[in-house]
């Protein structure tokens, strides 16, 4: 039987009344935003809370399937033990830093401060600012240009190749100098293969300045030190500065900033947010994550981090859960595109990148986004694969005779919007051949920013968002 009604409470408001509708960003430990994150449910918190409070009472265990960023996953675990997961590690390694942070708020701050004492003095940093002394300079000219309308040197930093290129070089003439003495320097003091440099020659000039990505590289050296017990908090305190600095269009790492037109135009404005996001410091930004994610749990309720595929997950019948909520992607876009950096920074290693023939003459050259070649293809984002990846979905939750709270965003066709792999028709008959009630309610007035094309970016009229409640 399917049900359609409106967001449904069930006696559950007193649970919620410090929340509101749309949770501000910041402190607050129940609505957090951590990253940049495409399709980010924030606004969508206490619908999501009491759907799940519906079928699983407070102090039950539920499982976050698909879960991102940690914004959902951190506003259950207030009420229910808490088991996140995802098949990336840069989400593992949120949720574990915002469920099970270091204890006491002091000491977060006291050894943050440390780690960049250490970075800053450590001889990785030494070694890596001799290595690319040249770009710093040339770096540090060409944005004092840009802020006084003299553009043409940034731009060529933006369109300069990482330094881990091997088959081209900068195409802005004087900056060939010192990127090709950065990479003689780096491999003369041991750095061309060394995880130490990975964020300074892969990502250094493409999403990041070279001095941002020479201080993530010190820091990231300290961070992957500690211990396990603290190690992915502070991680995840420098994956959020990353989200914070990074310069792109909309903070994500889909692609890099294209500094002009096909005409050859540059882009001003673009310009003016690229000297604003290359100028911010790396350590204090990651101070500031620290105290943003000062987030004080008042009770202990054991929660955990995963990194899994979520049928895998499913079928792990030595972890228990009472209840599950799934997010899983639903148009061809792949969300790990979006965050491949962080991936490699929560990693640590150093990656074969991916080669395109896309504006290459012919020749496979590495991708523009320098994206990782084993980053995750989601089934769930292909059409050939994506009902498969629905059924394996529901039936392991089935499986295991517990609910599933599903979220799924309808869109409206010819509205400039990106279609989905699967319907809602669709969808639902496949929970229905699994469950015997599925409730679905409308969550209105929700409208996501999908993309950063403005054609895509159309506000949706009517129902943004559907939860679909099953159960056995």
């Amino acid at each position: 039987m399917t049900n359609v009604t409106g967001p449904s409470t069930h006696g559950v408001e007193s649970l919620y009344d410090s929340f509101s509708s749309d949770p501000p960003l910041g402190r607050s430990p129940s609505a957090l935003r951590t990253i940049h994150y495409l399709g980010s449910k924030l606004r969508l918190l206490q619908p999501i809370a009491e759907a799940v409070a519906e079928v699983a009472p407070p102090g039950a265990r539920v499982c976050d399937l698909f879960a991102g960023s940690g914004t959902v996953s951190l506003y259950l675990s207030s009420i229910w033990k808490v088991v996140a997961s995802d098949i990336q590690e840069y989400s593992r390694v949120l949720c574990n830093g915002l469920l099970n942070p270091p204890p006491t708020l002091g000491e977060r701050a006291t050894v943050g401060q440390e780690l960049v004492r250490q970075a800053k003095g450590g001889t990785l940093h030494d070694r890596l600012q001799y290595a690319l002394a040249g770009l710093l300079d040339h770096e540090r000219i060409c944005t004092a240009a840009a802020a006084g309308g003299h553009l043409d040197g940034l731009c060529g930093i933006m369109e300069c190749p990482p330094l881990i290129a091997e088959d081209t070089k900068p195409s802005h003439g004087p900056l060939e100098t010192p990127w090709r003495s950065a990479r003689r320097r780096i491999a003369a003091v041991g750095l061309a293969q060394d995880v130490g440099s990975v964020v300074s020659t892969y990502f250094g000039g493409v999403y990041f300045s070279w001095r941002q990505a020479m201080d993530l590289d010190a820091l990231l050296e300290q961070v992957h030190r500690l211990g396990t017990a603290q190690k992915d908090y502070y991680l995840a305190c420098a994956l959020v500065a990353a989200s914070e600095i990074v310069n792109t269009v909309g903070k994500h790492f889909a692609q890099r900033a294209n500094p002009r037109k096909g005409s050859g135009e540059v882009k001003t404005p673009l310009i003016g947010s690229a000297v604003r996001d290359r100028s911010q410091d790396v350590f204090g930004a990651f101070l500031s994550s620290i105290d943003r994610l000062n987030v004080s749990l008042e009770h202990n309720m054991c929660h955990r981090a995963f990194r899994e595929d979520f049928a895998d997950l499913l079928g792990d019948r030595d972890l228990r859960f009472d209840a599950v909520y799934a997010d899983p992607p639903y148009t061809r876009d792949h969300y790990s595109r979006y965050y491949h950096v962080l991936e490699t920074m929560a990693l640590h290693d150093r990656p074969e990148v991916s080669k395109s023939l896309i504006r290459s003459g012919g020749v496979a050259r590495l991708s523009r986004g320098v994206y990782r070649r084993d980053r995750h293809q989601s089934p769930f984002c292909i059409h050939s694969r994506a009902e498969a990846a629905f059924h394996r979905l529901a039936d392991g939750a089935a499986r295991r005779n517990v609910p599933l709270v599903l979220s799924y965003s309808p869109y409206k066709e010819n509205a400039g919007q990106r279609p989905r792999v699967l319907t809602a028709k669709g969808l639902l008959n496949i929970l229905k051949s699994h469950f015997r009630v599925v409730d679905v309610r409308e969550v209105p007035n929700v409208a996501h920013r999908k993309l950063n094309l403005t054609e895509r970016n159309v506000a949706m009229s009517g129902t943004a968002e559907l939860l679909m409640v099953c159960q056995r």
